[in-house]
């Protein structure tokens, strides 16, 4: 079992209708997983489809404006797919 600890964070002052103050809130990290079989250059393209339609998953979750590609593959409880990782050196993300 992979340990998730919540951390402390704020739902940003109107991210949802008739939600006029920051609410105070636990988060757990989002996490897109995939199994060790899948090609490393469709998990390449899942992740960067995700950013590429960033605006879009913002559009569905307001509170995905607060992913950042930089932080994205910060911090991870399970290895970072290789095709995941190839996607974040582009932005210098991992080294």
């Amino acid at each position: 079992m992979i340990p998730f600890r919540p951390a402390r964070s704020d739902i940003s002052r109107r991210s949802y209708d008739r939600q006029p103050a920051v609410v105070p809130t636990a988060v757990i990290m989002a996490l897109l997983v995939t199994r060790a079989a899948v090609n490393e250059d469709v998990a390449y393209l899942m992740t960067k489809s995700l950013f590429h339609h960033f605006d879009l998953l913002v559009q569905t979750h307001p509170a995905a404006k607060d992913i950042a590609v930089a932080k994205a593959p910060v911090g991870l409880p399970v290895p970072l797919d290789p095709g995941a990782e190839r996607h974040y050196r582009e932005f210098d993300a991992v080294k």
